[in-house]
């Protein structure tokens, strides 16, 4: 549900939804809410807050899973106008989704696109 009201664009809702769970959440589903914190306080422009977050300790998170810390975090730099250290984030992230995630999965598509907006001309 979180995830879908970001794409909404409803990102204060999901904020609600993950801070609501993670005390009580555990593995998989703690990292997942993880991430939909991080998306949910970029998307809102707070992306002090989501590098913060970022940086805390995270579950251990599924496979499938794979460059999508990186990846919210790189959004939080960039967002911070780290365009290096964004860059940087992303091509790391791209790099391991390269090697662990079909070329067509969302994330993927994701990273290029990311890379490409924050690699200079």
């Amino acid at each position: 549900m979180g995830d879908v009201l970001c794409a909404l664009g409803r990102h204060e809702e999901a904020e609600t939804i993950a801070r609501g769970h993670l005390p009580r959440a555990e593995g998989h589903l703690a990292a997942g809410l993880h991430l939909l914190l991080l998306h949910s306080l970029s998307g809102q422009g707070r992306h002090e807050e989501a590098l913060a977050e970022s940086a805390r300790q995270c579950p251990e998170s599924h496979p499938g899973d794979t460059g999508a810390h990186e990846l919210a975090t790189a959004v939080a730099l960039n967002g911070l106008g780290r365009h290096d250290d964004a860059r940087e984030k992303a091509q790391q992230a791209l790099t391991a989704c390269e090697r662990y995630l079909h070329p067509s999965h969302h994330r993927v598509a994701e990273l290029r696109a990311l890379v490409a907006l924050i690699t200079p001309a």
